[in-house]
């Protein structure tokens, strides 16, 4: 078994460590066979493939049957007899399952995989690794901030009441991929600070690297370049990490739950993984579920659930223990309206003195339930700051929208637009419509019209 558990570390998929388990075993087996059978098999050989648990368990099963054939089987009193002592063999096979476990502990720390930090071969050799005292990461953030660029023109400053909050330090963050032989820029040297007490909603479409930050800032996958900070612990770091999680409540962009279990049981199961009090547990359920109005499907097996109401199940995991930091990927992808007000609500309840990041596609659910919004293209930063600084610097103003008849003079009717704002724009003609743009500009003559 801790044969196998060493092979994992190894392989992506399970089936491969039990093929290479099973000729593993029969190759080591076939040696361990020769031992047995080899009268003048040299000693010393034997004791070399003792870090071989198939060669052990041979070599102390024909242990076995030797006491069993010239005296009285296996017992206390002769476990130093024989060829090979069946004690020794015992001994080995306790020392192999420590060395196998410990080997597999390590292959999992330092070995690539598709998700996660990944330590360096030597990290037990660091004293930093034996001594958990928290690093302070201040003079780093300022050196790369005053490296890289200025964003004062598309990063809104914040109110004073903020100064000093800063929560989350994104700074100069890359991150490249390998596909298909070619190097792939998701990010491209991101910098901006998330403050705690706001909400703050990630924008873009599709493939501009939202997830891929993310990612970043649940520490599962490390930045190639740069620099991630939350509430003062580095994310590419794995021991600072373990504390982030402590603190942080995710919501992935994919559903995560336990499909033959009920929405309440999924509830209560991830509660205790998250070490909520067994005291406290009932009741903090029964409080998501009220606040994300899940009470009339407690009961609904998860496989059972439609896509808005898993997507609401996998929101109130994130915010089971009410977490300090609360990352959400798409939270409301596939939910109807109700269900996204619902989800809007309990955030706003939730975010005083908490950071709250989230992803989405939709403006107006940036514009109705985040403080600042961080626009982010082809994954670099184009602006940052509230609704209102948004539409100073991107919008192309406001809309004027005329019904009118047919007896309507649109010649008229623009000219007299016109004179109290010059600037306006006719962009959409027909039998019943106009509508004009008015430059942002001019808001204060809007009142004349």
């Amino acid at each position: 078994v801790f044969f196998a558990l060493m092979l994992t570390p190894l392989f992506k998929k399970s089936k491969h460590v039990g093929i290479v388990e099973f000729l593993a075993t029969l190759a080591f087996g076939f040696v361990g066979l020769n031992i047995v059978l080899l009268e003048d098999f040299p000693k010393s050989f034997v004791w070399i493939l003792s870090p071989l648990c198939q060669c052990s368990f041979l070599v102390g099963v024909a242990q076995v049957m030797h006491l069993e054939d010239y005296e009285d089987g296996a017992t206390f009193s002769n476990l130093n007899r024989g060829p090979y002592p069946l004690f020794i063999s015992l001994i080995l096979l306790v020392l192999d399952s420590i060395f196998y476990l410990l080997v597999a502990v390590y292959l999992d720390q330092v070995i690539p995989g598709e998700f996660g930090l990944r330590r360096t071969p030597f990290f037990f050799l660091k004293p930093s690794f034996w001594s958990k005292h928290r690093k302070n990461y201040q003079e780093l953030y300022e050196s790369s901030v005053n490296g890289s660029l200025s964003f004062s023109e598309i990063i809104e400053p914040v109110p004073s009441e903020f100064q000093g909050k800063e929560a989350i330090r994104i700074s100069c963050v890359q991150k490249t991929f390998r596909k298909k032989g070619e190097t792939v820029e998701a990010l491209r040297n991101l910098s901006f600070d998330i403050y705690e007490g706001q909400i703050t909603a990630l924008l873009g479409h599709s493939g501009t690297g939202k997830t891929t930050l993310m990612n970043i800032l649940c520490g599962l996958c490390p930045p190639t370049n740069g620099f991630v900070s939350v509430y003062g612990h580095k994310v590419s770091e794995i021991d600072e990490m373990l504390e982030v999680r402590q603190i942080a409540g995710v919501c992935p962009q994919s559903d995560i739950h336990f499909d033959i279990l009920t929405v309440e049981e999924n509830l209560s199961i991830f509660a205790a993984i998250k070490g909520i009090p067994q005291n406290d547990l009932i009741q903090e359920v029964q409080k998501v579920l009220l606040d994300l109005d899940m009470q009339p499907i407690r009961d609904n097996q998860a496989k059972k659930l439609s896509g808005g109401q898993k997507r609401r199940l996998s929101v109130g995991v994130a915010v089971l223990g009410s977490p300090k930091v609360l990352l959400l990927d798409e939270p409301t992808a596939g939910m109807d309206p109700c269900s996204r007000h619902i989800v809007w609500n309990l955030l706003k309840n939730r975010k005083a003195n908490r950071v709250t990041v989230f992803s989405t596609h939709f403006m107006d659910e940036a514009d109705i339930l985040a403080d600042r919004k961080a626009v982010i293209s082809q994954g670099m930063l184009k602006c940052l700051g509230s609704s209102l600084f948004l539409k100073s610097k991107w919008g192309i103003g406001y809309r004027l929208s005329m019904h009118i008849d047919a007896y309507c003079n649109t010649e008229a009717t623009t000219s007299l637009i016109r004179q109290h704002i010059p600037a306006a724009s006719l962009i959409q003609e027909n039998d019943e419509q106009l509508v004009y743009t008015l430059p942002l500009k001019d808001m204060d003559k809007f009142a004349g019209i």
